[in-house]
């Protein structure tokens, strides 16, 4: 059934172009289609009709009834997001009034009335034909709304409760899927609104989300218990536990950490052991990068492999920082060794951070790192004509290619933020030759950034913007420095001599014909101005019908003198006379000369009556 699929993909596509007004009309006029194809539409003259609740032999019948559910249960879900957004202090700047509230509650009310209907009917798997993974989903679905009603409502305990199932069912199905629809849920929704219902109850905030999730299960849900245990077997595994395992796994720990020719002794276990366990994970994704360089592996599926090791270097990053409060509260000097060994393994872990952050929005950008810009072709339609022709396939709309270009502008935004976030780490304002080297990579992706704004003015017709923009880029790219020379390395923060050269001569031929079309678009758009170039300017007389107002007429381009010799558009009489002597198409001889034979018997006869009507003085006749 594909349920939480099709609820992510839904409010991706409407959110995209518009707001939540415009996915609760989407939503309903998808209601009135699912509903006339079921024949369950509202009978005339009757302006509302209870509903029946949609039961187990509905779905057995056509599965369309269970989407009939979804989307009314997102429907609702839409409304009450509209008005929390309208009426959110921020866009106000009151607070929120209490009916407004109410309003909120009653529509994510309704939102999990459906949700639950659709949960009930699916457990009868032998009926409806549904697989675990669809009962699964539609109680996650059910507990993501509770828990976002328990939200609104301020029951935290309650939250983390309804969250935590939520939670724990997409870890589960995430653990083996091909897509990051899960991972979305979970890092857009699901861990901040857990994060913060557990500091509002006062749970530690050294705790992880994923143990505060297994702790704060629900104890009257042992069936799903087991089927999240069918489909994933370490998903009831502490954070503790999985350290305990990764760490058999891991074999030899690294004892020291190089950082800018310096050699530094790690003494903590928990920072070897994430270091360690980020090691064991590079290799298993250089394997998969293999794969994406033979066209095996989407971007997508490479970015998320990266995910693995990001987290892993955090996890040493977050234990350097532990380390290093500790000896401070101890009441250790700063200048003491063993701190100063902490801070730079500190700087170390944290830059490596940026780099696979740096490295997987790189591949989230496109080839080249977003340098080129190619339309996507939609899937041509399998469905022929009437008349057998295949439709040919449509351009891509400029909508959407805007909403591709403000994708690669926020990754780029991304890593710009990180590469500012690494002057903020111990000793690296001090290196000044780091520095200038930090600062030619930030050109470089200021740079794709300019890029990318300027082809979304190109692609609103704004040639002088985004001519602006690509010579700021082309200038911008001078000024950066690549500081590698292979190419066969996973991407990360190096910058290759050929990724540079290549970006140059991108800019630079950009620039010359976006030059090209605006010095056009300027001798073309102001006549006055043309007159004075070397563009053909038409004189006032031929721009009489153009209904265009000049502030200053130029007056010696009023008519064209002296006059010069100019075709003028007619119908010569030569068409006329060829009629009788050229076959068009479709047309045999044999038609063309009783057509001609037709014409000139009926102008005789035509003739000869004329002359017959003639008598008498003047044509009367007497």
């Amino acid at each position: 059934m594909n349920i939480t699929k099709s609820v992510v993909s839904e409010r991706e596509r409407a959110l995209i172009g518009g707001d939540y007004r415009s996915y609760h009309a989407q939503a309903t006029r998808r209601i009135h289609t699912i509903r006339k194809r079921l024949g369950a539409t509202t009978p005339k003259g009757r302006k509302f009709a209870p509903r029946s609740a949609v039961t187990t032999q509905d779905i057995a019948k056509n599965l369309e009834w269970a989407q009939l559910l979804l989307v009314s249960a997102e429907r609702a879900w839409a409304d009450a997001m509209a008005m929390k957004s309208l009426q959110s202090p921020e866009n106000t700047q009151k607070p929120m009034q209490g009916s407004t509230k109410r309003q909120i509650v009653s529509r994510l009310r309704r939102a999990i009335t459906y949700a639950t209907n659709l949960a009930e009917v699916l457990q009868d798997q032998s009926a409806t034909k549904a697989s675990n993974q669809d009962v699964l989903e539609a109680k996650a679905y059910l507990f993501l709304l509770k828990g976002g009603l328990d939200f609104e409502r301020n029951r935290w305990r309650s939250c983390v409760t309804n969250y935590s199932f939520a939670r724990q069912v997409y870890t589960a199905l995430a653990a083996h899927a091909q897509t990051d629809v899960y991972r979305d849920l979970l890092d857009g929704t699901i861990d901040p609104s857990i994060r913060y219902a557990a500091y509002q109850e006062k749970l530690p905030r050294t705790k992880a989300v994923s143990d505060i999730a297994i702790e704060n299960f629900p104890s009257s849900e042992d069936v799903s218990r087991k089927q999240i245990l069918s489909t994933d077997a370490k998903a009831f595994e502490t954070s503790a536990e999985k350290a305990a395992a990764q760490a058999e796994g891991v074999g030899d720990l690294p004892t020291t950490i190089e950082w800018r020719g310096r050699r530094v002794k790690l003494e903590d276990a928990s920072i070897s052991q994430a270091l360690g366990t980020a090691s064991v994970r590079e290799e298993a994704l250089s394997d998969t990068f293999a794969s994406y360089q033979k066209g095996s592996t989407s971007a997508k599926d490479l970015a998320t492999a990266y995910d693995d090791i990001i987290n892993a270097r955090q996890d040493a990053a977050d234990a350097t920082k532990t380390a290093i409060d500790e000896l401070l509260a101890e009441g250790i000097d700063q200048g003491d060794a063993r701190i100063q060994g902490l801070q730079i393994t500190r700087t170390a872990v944290n830059y490596a951070v940026v780099e696979w952050r740096v490295g997987r929005n790189r591949v989230l950008c496109g080839d080249q790192d977003g340098l080129t810009f190619e339309s996507v072709k939609p899937k041509q339609q399998t469905k022929p004509r009437k008349d057998g022709t295949v439709k040919a396939p449509k351009e891509e709309p400029s909508g959407r290619k805007m909403a591709r270009l403000r994708e690669r502008v926020a990754l780029y935004d991304s890593i710009l933020q990180n590469l500012d976030a690494v002057k903020q780490l111990p000793g690296v304002i001090a290196d000044t030759a780091f520095v200038e080297e930090l600062d030619g990579k930030r050109n470089y992706f200021k740079a794709l950034k300019c890029l990318a704004i300027g082809r979304s003015h190109a692609v609103n017709g704004h040639v002088k913007n985004a001519l602006a923009l690509y010579s700021r880029a082309e200038e911008l790219s001078k000024h950066s420095k690549s500081v590698s020379k292979s190419t066969s390395d996973m991407p990360r923060l190096d910058i290759t001599k050929s990724q540079l050269e290549g970006m140059q001569r991108h800019l630079t031929s950009l620039t010359i014909q976006y030059h090209a079309l605006a010095d056009l678009t300027n001798n073309t758009a102001n006549p006055q101005q043309a007159s004075q170039g070397k563009a053909y300017a038409p004189p006032l007389l031929e721009r009489l019908h153009l209904n265009q107002y000049d502030d200053n007429v130029d007056l010696n381009n009023i008519v064209n003198y002296p006059p010069k010799l100019q075709p003028i558009p007619m119908k010569p009489l030569f068409f006329d006379l060829a009629w009788d002597y050229i076959k068009y198409p479709g047309q045999s001889q044999e038609t063309k000369a009783a057509a001609s034979e037709s014409t000139s018997a009926a102008m005789q006869e035509k003739k000869t009556e004329e002359q017959q009507k003639k008598k008498g003085w003047f044509g009367f006749g007497r």
